[in-house]
């Protein structure tokens, strides 16, 4: 049987990138990651940042911050020490990483599944710069992110999650930058949780 142009790429697609075909809309994997930390209005935490360049000259900084997180809202990293060369680092959108945050700045659709993974592709609604960006869900929430934007500079971010006063919550996230002239890799350390119905520590 002859497949039009468009399914045979898609088959093409699939086999080379291991990927399952989508089989639905992702609504029960996003319903199940929202009803894991259901009754999490808000939150604050302390973020330290561990910075490598992988180009001359080869430095090393880190930088630190607080994050916010405000249910349906916002989940923001910002930063405020920080080497003075890399002043221009302020904030650092982490909406990505939580479905339920999608619907405010993106569109987003099932593209296949990789073992217990499934993948969605997300179209930026706000941010011109924004080329694509693939994230990996499961009923833990992100596994990675993995987004290009129109000045070349392509990141890939793993997720690692860890229980905080019974929430499921991101305690590191190891990431892959490839900026122009410019590749680096950055460890991201997330701690000292503190929530609107009471706080706690990661554990």
């Amino acid at each position: 049987m002859q497949l039009p142009g468009t399914a045979a790429a898609a088959v093409l697609l699939i086999t080379l990138t291991g990927m399952t075909a989508p089989s639905d809309n992702g609504s029960s994997i996003i319903a199940a990651v929202d009803a894991r930390n259901a009754t999490l209005a808000s939150f604050t935490f302390k973020a330290d940042v561990a910075v490598a360049m992988h180009h001359f000259p080869w430095m090393h900084f880190r930088l630190s911050g607080e994050g916010r997180y405000r249910r349906g809202d916002s989940y923001i990293v910002h930063f405020t020490k920080m080497p003075w060369f890399a002043s221009h680092i302020h904030d650092v959108d982490l909406s990505m990483i939580d479905p339920t945050l999608w619907p405010k700045d993106y569109s987003y659709s099932v593209v296949g599944t990789e073992g217990v993974d499934t993948i969605f592709a997300l179209q930026a609604l706000h941010d011109p710069t924004l080329t694509q960006a693939r994230v990996a869900l499961n009923e833990a929430g992100a596994d990675w992110v993995d987004a290009t934007y129109t000045d070349g500079m392509h990141i890939h971010m793993a997720v690692t999650a860890d229980t905080a006063s019974g929430y499921l919550l991101p305690s590191k996230l190891d990431v892959a930058i490839d900026a122009p002239h410019m590749p680096l890799s950055a460890q991201a350390d997330f701690s000292h949780y503190q929530f609107s119905s009471g706080s706690g520590s990661l554990r």
